[in-house]
């Protein structure tokens, strides 16, 4: 049912992404011209997509400046050699975002140093209204990419602001959406996704962690961690009374994770629910090893070592259902660019499919809100 009023909107311009190929079309020009290192100035829903897209192809093409740490921004501007060298792409829904505002003044104040102009070397990607950052390229005959109107910051991965870096970076974006698309006809597998998260809290299992035994797929982790959260945690219902309680994500990344919060999961509170994804890519690939060097390990003579990571994952899991904690798996075949398209397309239905049965509103975030006033009255 959760799906079906999801379906039935109109409002809600994200499960119609793959389809706006004016969109797709926009970003790929756009990359076209432009030329050496990409450096984007975005955060949260502005970055964490397009991130997971460069992390799963380890592309060094594109870097992201997100935080506003002044140590570790200034250190990693400076990494970037020679300025003349870099475009930049400016990446906020509401072209108003404190902090990829403040990034974009003082590297406009660091190119005037160096006698260059930002407007000269960057892109825009917001909404096509007056705001601060439209209002800006606009004066200045900077391109600018379109975020739409009726696509929300953290589900707008399939947008330019997902699918210019990824052009830029070198991937096929028309794989992308023809992931995206085959994700969006998973009404079963949807389905099932959804009923074993909302029975997870029905068991009372607030903390939701997503297990990614696949370190090209870590960031992905970290992106639904955003998504997740930010949709699903409301005060109330869309008729105003209490909203039912929901869990909290937390990316966890396998094998290493085995070694800090299995302990935790295995034996402590019974409160957790767990996603494992698999890569058979990962479990498969590289050579055999002939001769090991070390007694105990003659397991690993004759195979690879993603034998090692896929022996791993099935433990964790299979010792974890003997302990009474419940999961799932997702399996994928490789990641590629269909794959990304797929989970981050798969993940937004999700979501938002859960947010319709809790009859809550998965697409704003209030609690987010007051924040951003209170640093700005501190700032003034």
């Amino acid at each position: 049912d959760g799906l079906a009023k999801l379906r039935a909107r109109r409002d809600l311009g994200f499960l119609d992404l793959p389809n706006r190929q004016n969109l797709w079309t926009a970003s790929r020009e756009r990359s076209a011209q432009v030329a050496g290192t990409l450096a984007v100035l975005g955060i949260g829903g502005s970055s964490l997509g397009g991130r997971a897209l460069m992390d799963a192809f380890a592309s060094k093409r594109v870097v992201f400046f997100e935080n506003v740490d002044a140590k570790d921004f200034w250190a990693r501007l400076e990494a970037l050699g020679e300025l003349k060298n870099v475009h930049w792409a400016i990446v906020s829904k509401s072209g108003n975002t404190i902090e990829t505002l403040g990034q974009a003044s003082f590297v406009s104040q660091r190119l005037e140093e160096q006698g260059l102009k930002l407007k000269d070397r960057a892109t825009v990607i917001t909404e096509l209204r007056s705001n601060p950052l439209h209002d800006w390229a606009k004066a200045n005959g900077v391109p600018v990419l379109e975020i739409p109107l009726d696509v929300g910051g953290r589900f707008s991965v399939l947008s330019p602001v997902g699918m210019f870096p990824a052009a830029a970076a070198g991937l096929d974006i028309e794989k992308i959406r023809e992931g995206a698309l085959w994700a969006l006809k998973q009404d079963e597998l949807i389905g099932r996704l959804m009923a074993h998260s909302l029975k997870s809290f029905e068991r009372g299992e607030f903390i939701t962690l997503f297990w990614v035994y696949c370190n090209r797929l870590w960031t992905w982790g970290l992106w639904v961690q955003q998504l997740w959260a930010e949709s699903l945690a409301k005060k109330t219902t869309r008729k105003g009374a209490a909203a039912p309680r929901v869990s909290t994500p937390i990316p966890l990344i396998g094998a290493n994770d085995q070694h800090s919060v299995l302990q935790q999961v295995a034996e402590g509170a019974r409160d957790k629910f767990i996603w494992f994804l698999r890569s058979r890519e990962s479990e498969t690939a590289g050579p055999s090893l002939k001769r090991s060097l070390f007694a105990p390990q003659g397991y690993l003579e004759g195979k690879g070592l993603g034998a090692l990571l896929s022996a791993e994952a099935q433990a964790t899991a299979k010792a974890l259902q003997q302990n009474q904690v419940q999961s799932l798996t997702l399996e994928v075949e490789r990641v590629d660019e269909r794959t990304l398209g797929a989970l981050l397309m798969l993940l937004e239905v999700v979501v938002g499919a859960m947010g319709e049965t809790l009859d809550i509103n998965a697409f704003d975030q209030p609690g987010v809100e007051l924040g951003k006033r209170l640093a700005l009255e501190i700032l003034k």
